[in-house]
């Protein structure tokens, strides 16, 4: 999978990006990839899974996720039903600084924003309640779709059910050099996951001393190289478990590791059980 930086366009005559998908108009998948807007995705129906930095879940009726800027993320949609609408909003911080913070009586809204920094998952509750005004999107003209979005907005600021995805806040002010570094490295383990990776190696392939890559990585994902690859590589070994029927052994090797107890104490770490527990729940 290649890493990207999607770049988003905003037309003149918008504050902000509206766009709704049905079966026969799919968002384009980009992959594993990021941007500096700010991202809030309604999916009606269906089931699929979710990848926000090194966190991965599953849904399984309909998805209300809210992400600030900068953090990587898969694409949220499924194919599972054609009467299913994914809707995509996306908005530059300009928005928040020369609009919404204008107006005190946007404060909780301001609120839910700068927490979407952490990534902010909505209940089904919250999910159901608001599908009617993400529905109405594509029957609005530009007016009636940025109130209706200010709606959303303010009724998501006030909703007690919505949980935080992410322990440390990863939107971070990343300029084009740093990004395309850090890239380099999100695609390279999305490739290699399977094979040694040595963060030396990395550090020498960007130009950088092994401390400064290990510096740029953290600064930039609030998480050490190793425990970010771990984790990585046992959510890749939690997929193969659910979509492939292989033995613990091959999922361990396919998936990096080359010490059962290493892998196993790893895969306890970050799913909260042993291999065999997972491979036998399954």
């Amino acid at each position: 999978m290649k890493v990207s930086y999607e770049q988003i366009y905003l037309t003149s005559s918008s504050s902000v990006k509206i766009e709704s998908y049905t079966h026969k108009s799919q968002c384009d998948s980009v992959s594993w990839h990021l941007h500096p807007e700010y991202e809030l995705v309604f999916i009606k129906s269906g089931k699929g899974s979710i990848q926000i930095d090194s966190h991965f879940e599953e849904y399984s009726d309909g998805l209300l996720v809210f992400l600030g800027p900068n953090i990587p993320h898969m694409p949220f949609g499924n194919k599972q039903f054609k009467s299913n609408v994914e809707v995509v909003i996306q908005f530059p911080k300009s928005f928040i600084d020369e609009k919404l913070a204008h107006f005190p009586e946007f404060d909780m809204v301001l609120k839910l924003i700068e927490k979407s920094n952490n990534g902010i998952l909505f209940s089904p509750e919250t999910h159901k309640k608001l599908s009617p005004l993400f529905l109405k999107f594509n029957k609005q003209n530009a007016t009636e779709r940025l109130l209706n979005f200010i709606t959303i907005l303010h009724l998501l600021s006030i909703s007690s059910d919505q949980r935080t995805v992410l322990k440390e806040k990863l939107s971070l002010d990343i300029n084009q050099h740093t990004f395309e570094r850090i890239s380099k490295v999100y695609q390279h383990i999305n490739d290699h996951y399977a094979d040694e990776i040595r963060s030396d190696a990395l550090a020498k392939e960007l130009g950088l001393t092994p401390n400064s890559f290990c510096r740029m990585f953290k600064t930039i994902t609030q998480r050490n190289f190793i425990d970010f690859l771990n984790e990585f590589r046992v959510k890749k070994a939690q997929e193969y478990f659910e979509h492939h029927d292989t033995s613990i052994s091959s999922v361990m090797y396919q998936c990096g590791f080359n010490d059962p107890s290493y892998f196993a104490k790893q895969f306890k770490k970050y799913s909260g059980m042993t291999p065999s527990q997972y491979y036998n729940q399954i």
